[in-house]
């Protein structure tokens, strides 16, 4: 099986909402010798974003798009004990969070675990996470980077704020701020102006840049 055979019949099983077909595909590209990156930037990412476009172009419901996320988080999770077989030492620390009103958090979980697939170490919170809460815990922790997400534009207020709160609570130690989502896509000034030091249109980009700014 080709990487490209592997996302084209991986897409025909989540549109077709069969989460087993779904796993069948995946399990079949990895004993084919497909990675995990791979699977990752080569099937998940791709599908997902062609998921967002039919949705965008009314060509899927909104409950068919959810259905599709559903099956590719868990087919990640399957994968989950494989990304750490083999262990390594702690590295840099990024602490992801959706912000407190967005429920979309897939793409956080995918670049987390691309990062951890580099030597990263991560804190994956999730969706709809409160304001207070994420401060105190980077507070506490100190990560080398927060990474937040929003899918919409009535969620980059709260972004803002998020933002805003943790630069506030830590004054000159604040970490490296990374945002994106669906909101960040057709607009790259748009992170600067809500406060953020970068941002990134998909997982690759993310972990490179990410990888240029921070020490592994």
């Amino acid at each position: 099986m080709t990487l490209e055979e592997a996302r084209e019949r991986y897409l025909a099983a989540v549109l077709e909402g069969s989460r087993r077909t779904a796993f069948g595909v995946v399990d079949e590209a990895f004993h084919a010798g497909i990675g995990l990156r791979e699977l990752y930037l080569g099937v998940f990412q791709p599908t997902m974003r062609d998921i967002g476009r039919l949705w965008q172009e009314n060509r899927i419901t909104v409950a068919d798009e959810h259905l599709a996320t559903a099956i590719t988080q868990a087919a990640m999770a399957r994968l989950y004990d494989e990304l750490f077989r083999g262990g390594s030492g702690p590295g840099p620390l990024l602490i992801a969070a959706c912000a407190d009103t967005e429920r979309h958090e897939l793409g956080l979980r995918m670049i987390c675990d691309v990062l951890e697939m580099e030597g990263w170490d991560t804190v994956f919170l999730g969706a709809t996470v409160p304001i207070e809460d994420l401060v105190a815990m980077v507070h506490e922790r100190r990560p080398n980077v927060v990474a937040l997400s929003a899918s919409i534009a009535p969620h980059l207020p709260r972004v803002r704020e998020t933002i805003r709160a943790i630069r506030e609570a830590m004054p000159g130690a604040a970490p490296l701020i990374a945002v994106g989502g669906r909101a960040f896509a057709d607009d790259p000034g748009l992170a600067e102006r809500l406060g953020a030091d970068l941002t990134a249109t998909d997982a690759v980009e993310a972990a490179r840049l990410l990888n240029e700014r921070v020490s592994v």
